[in-house]
């Protein structure tokens, strides 16, 4: 049957005598690592630094009055295979390409002293959730962080002069309690990115207070007076600062068996780099073809179960899609959420945002049942899911990505991570954007891929509180249709908590059960369902996400085209252990035994 649209096939659709016309992925860089010279605290190598406050210099004010502190103690450095060592300096330059790591004396604390880690190079926005999670990480298990940062002018609103210098403050909520940084909060409607939004975002995860402090202007004796006397003094800290380099002011060096020097380090480090990309396991490239000769039929068995099953009931689509997510927010996409509790492993399915939100596992169980039969051993849980969840949205209407593939099953799973990681219905809309980058995913991929619930269904606890305490009527305004839809939905939903609790509703009542951009209609209208997604278009901080979804009401190939983009990223953050450690489930509700 010829395409109604085209003579011509999509280019993303293509034979499979075609896949060799692929341009080949470039390798995945090897990640950052800590190497450290001794542990401040006395502790053995392998103990995690505990330090009371982690200070992170990306600011060129404060990387030259930190490097200009006296009495420092240089005990490690962050490496980045990508950044070379050449053209560094035997002493610590402020011309040197490093991630230096110091450790400063703190009298109210001598057995958990403070750290600095000065970035002197820049860090790539690929790389900064890798950096962030490198130093909030079973390495570093900071009490406080305090991230320095410069403001940047093209995503400030406001006016800013030469003259004046000023600063300006974010926090984690645990910091908000007890803020120790007595600075105005950053306008509303700025953005920061980069490694100090993605080490916030990892902060507010693990619940660390934490404050990222933005200074004007870039450089200046204004902003390091201002710094000097409105940061420094809130550290707690004895530093003494010289005027330039000397002798004194040169960073005692930490006892290392191999003559400990930046420098020298840094080449042993390049050398250790180097050799550990051929020896360690490393993270597999996923490829279009990894099942090309050992399950050659993978994707037609999985196409035409989901056409059964859709077909019986178009709902089946969405509850595919919903694991998905759900277990790449965890661990990343290695099927951890399919895992049943045993007596040796908790998993994730009783976890709050779970409980009772997720449903398709029976659909899982027959596609793997047919691959069994047909591939016995061959493809793994996760990439069964992967696939499946690209099915479902183009059997409702939604657009074709393709699906790289090569993951492996974890024996594990962290009911503390679905917790932490997954986004709730009556979130903020900052909460929620720390989520997503966190993963490695940017507020332009969380609005794309919130469009998800153009065919979901919601539950009566997770819509009682819009519905009934006004909110739903402050955005959708006074008129008749927003009455008469609100009405429908109390008398799903009673008011009263656990009464009607496990009822659904549409979240996109005009087309429930086709694949479109009607959900975004509705947020124009304020007739969202959720507060978590109302918020993308209706809250003040929610420029940026407020144009995004215009943007996509008003054109839904740019939505269909970016959804696809987000599902491929989304579906690429991967389990490094799973990798290494995992395994093909035969079942998919239990490790093999």
């Amino acid at each position: 049957m010829e395409d109604v649209l085209t003579e011509i096939p999509p280019p993303s659709r293509f034979f499979q005598e075609d896949l060799n016309n692929f341009t080949p992925p470039s390798p995945p860089l090897p990640s950052p690592f800590l190497l450290f010279a001794q542990n401040p605290n006395g502790a053995a190598a392998e103990m995690p630094l505990r330090p009371s406050l982690l200070i992170v210099a990306l600011s060129s004010p404060s990387l030259h009055l930190f490097h200009n502190v006296s009495y420092k103690t240089l005990i490690g450095t962050l490496i980045l295979p990508e950044t070379p060592f050449s053209g560094n300096s035997i002493d610590p330059s402020l011309k040197d390409k490093s991630c230096n790591i110091y450790s400063l004396p703190n009298p109210q604390t001598p057995e958990s002293p403070t750290l600095l880690v000065s970035f002197q190079c820049p860090i790539a926005a690929e790389r900064c959730h890798a950096v962030a999670k490198l130093l909030t990480s079973h390495q570093i298990a900071p009490q406080r962080v305090l991230i320095l940062d410069s403001v940047q002018t093209l995503n400030f609103r406001g006016k800013l002069s030469k003259d004046e210098a000023a600063a300006f403050k974010l926090e984690t909520t645990a910091e908000r309690k007890a803020p120790s940084l007595k600075l105005e909060y950053f306008p509303s409607a700025s953005v920061v990115d980069g490694l100090g939004a993605a080490l916030l975002a990892a902060c507010e995860i693990k619940n660390i207070r934490a404050a990222l402090c933005v200074t004007w202007p870039q450089l200046g004796a204004l902003v390091l007076s201002l710094i000097r006397s409105h940061i420094f003094p809130a550290l707690d800290l004895e530093l003494s600062i010289d005027s330039g380099e000397s002798p004194r002011s040169r960073p005692k060096m930490a006892p290392f068996s191999l003559c400990f020097r930046p420098f020298v380090m840094q080449l042993l480090l390049l050398g250790f780099a180097i050799l550990s990309t051929g020896l360690r396991t490393g993270d597999p490239p996923l490829t279009l073809d990894y099942y090309v000769s050992a399950c050659p039929t993978v994707f037609e068995i999985v196409k035409k179960e989901m056409e059964c099953l859709v077909l019986s009931d178009p709902r089946n689509a969405a509850l595919v899609v919903r694991l998905h997510f759900h277990d790449c927010f965890v661990q990343g996409c290695d099927g951890s959420v399919l895992l049943e509790d045993t007596i040796t492993l908790t998993g994730e399915k009783k976890a709050s945002p779970n409980i009772h939100s997720l449903k398709g596992f029976r659909i899982v169980d027959r596609i793997k049942n047919k691959l069994e039969s047909e591939c016995p051993g061959i493809v793994s849980c996760a990439d069964l899911l992967t696939i499946a969840a690209r099915d479902a949205v183009i059997l409702v209407g939604g657009p074709y990505w393709d699906v790289p593939l090569g993951r492996k099953d974890s024996i594990t799973a962290s009911p503390e991570l679905a917790e932490a990681n997954l986004p709730t219905a009556n979130e903020g809309l900052s909460t929620i954007i720390s989520k997503f980058l966190y993963q490695g995913l940017s507020v332009t991929d969380m609005v794309a891929l919130s469009g998800a619930h153009t065919i979901g269904m919601a539950r009566c606890e997770n819509v009682r509180e819009r519905i009934y305490s006004g909110e739903f009527e402050a955005t959708s305004g006074i008129n008749p249709l927003s009455e008469s839809y609100l009405n429908n939905l109390r008398s799903t939903c009673p008011p009263v908590g656990g009464v009607g609790d496990n009822n659904v509703t549409a979240m996109d009542y005009v087309t429930p059960e086709l694949f479109d951009n009607s959900f975004y209609h509705l947020l124009l209208k304020g007739e969202g369902l959720l507060n978590s997604d109302q918020e993308m278009y209706s809250s003040l901080f929610g420029i940026e996400t407020g144009e995004i979804v215009r943007k996509y009401a008003a054109d839904p190939v740019a939505f269909f085209e970016q959804f696809s983009e987000s599902m491929v990223k989304l579906g690429n953050i991967t389990n490094d252990e799973s990798f290494e450690n995992g395994e093909v489930r035969k079942n998919c509700r239990f490790v093999n035994t």
